[in-house]
């Protein structure tokens, strides 16, 4: 079985980075994939409903819009550069 510190490993090695941008177009988060996203935030989320947002298939979810960015201006938002 997998543990939760393979899983966090493994995660760590996909990046997919994306803002999660509130009703006020407010930016509420920064994640580099939707499983950082599930876990880490407080609104619980689905990775699954995150990426359908992500790939265009539904506009929200929560009523929060989800937004690819680059990995560069992922990186300019975590300050690692």
């Amino acid at each position: 079985t997998w543990t939760d510190d393979m899983k966090e490993s493994l995660s760590k090695q996909w990046l997919n980075p994306f803002l999660v941008i509130d009703y006020k177009n407010a930016i509420v988060g920064i994640y580099r994939n939707s499983k950082q996203c599930e876990r880490e935030n407080e609104f619980g989320f689905s990775s699954m409903a995150i990426r359908n947002c992500l790939n265009k298939k539904t506009k929200t979810h929560k009523g929060f819009r989800f937004e690819r960015i680059s990995i560069e201006e992922y990186k300019k938002f975590i300050g690692e550069e």
